[in-house]
């Protein structure tokens, strides 16, 4: 994931630390490229060898979307947070007898 990763902090070569763009999860903003990458390729006890260690998605709001934002930034968090609940709960896959939720996956974005 470490090539990925990098891949996404391109954005913020040459910028000042109060300008970056971090990543975030659920609960959590301003998590640093390298616990990402750690989360990530530390996650894979349960994997089969043939499996994936980590899916990309991206979410492109529609122009509508877009234009509803007031802070772009912080809005689009909001808006990535409340979408992969209703991404989780499409999984229609049950742990321990309950339908999967949020807290059951690890998940990074950047904006």
């Amino acid at each position: 994931s470490a090539d990925f990763v990098g891949y996404l902090e391109k954005e913020n070569q040459d910028l000042e630390q109060g300008s970056m763009e971090h990543f975030f999860n659920q609960y959590d903003d301003e998590i640093s490229a390298n616990e990402v990458v750690n989360a990530i390729d530390g996650n894979g006890a349960k994997l089969k060898k043939t499996e994936p260690k980590f899916y990309s998605i991206t979410v492109n709001p529609s122009k509508y979307e877009l234009n509803r934002l007031q802070n772009n930034s912080e809005d689009l968090k909001r808006y990535t947070r409340y979408l992969m609940k209703d991404y989780v709960a499409s999984f229609n896959r049950e742990i321990n007898g309950r339908p999967i939720t949020i807290d059951d996956i690890k998940y990074y974005a950047k904006i």
